[in-house]
């Protein structure tokens, strides 16, 4: 399901769409937020949640973040402001792939994430079969884990190790040839 509209404008965590007249409050992901533009049309996967303070309306210029959400929501005492959190905060590439490798430690960074949360996400979906695949790998998520620790923003140090991944590289090259590229942008 889906809705298509133009940004009418933008509220914290937001999209107010003008769709035939009505002005319709979507709640989204970081990169949603960041993307769409006030004046621009913009087509979201939506997600519906029902609940006794009404209907919320959770929105993605992503297919894939959309995917990912829904399988998190499955996930006992996951509610759907965690869960859009949890996907704001990493690619769905990058959440399957930790998933996958039952990294207990790198989830539970995510915020509204602590151990007990992380280990349950593991339990309750590792046997889900996810359409996503993943080329993350523990020498990639290292390396970008390196580069944020270096003081990067999440978003550019993803960009720019990914832009230098290759399998047979270890961590340490992808920082490397990482570091070259974002410090041209500095």
């Amino acid at each position: 399901m889906g809705v298509k509209g133009t940004v009418h404008s933008k509220n914290g965590s937001s999209v107010i769409l003008e769709i035939n007249g009505f002005l319709i409050k979507i709640l989204c992901d970081i990169e949603t937020l960041e993307k769409a533009r006030i004046g621009q049309t913009v087509q979201l996967h939506t997600h519906l949640e029902f609940s006794q303070e009404g209907i919320t309306i959770y929105g993605f210029l992503s297919k894939e973040r959309l995917y990912v959400f829904e399988k998190i929501l499955k996930v006992s005492k996951i509610g759907p402001k965690t869960a859009l959190r949890i996907v704001s905060t990493s690619e769905p590439e990058e959440l399957v792939h930790l998933i996958i490798s039952k990294d207990v430690e790198k989830l539970s960074r995510f915020p509204g994430i602590g151990k007990k949360t992380a280990e349950r996400l593991i339990a309750e979906l590792k046997d889900e079969e996810f359409e996503i695949k993943s080329d993350y790998s523990k020498e990639l998520s290292d390396a970008i884990d390196a580069l944020v620790a270096l003081g990067f923003g999440k978003i550019e140090s993803r960009e720019a190790a990914k832009s230098v991944y290759h399998s047979s590289k270890k961590a340490e090259q992808i920082v490397k040839e990482a570091l070259k590229i974002l410090s041209k942008k500095v």
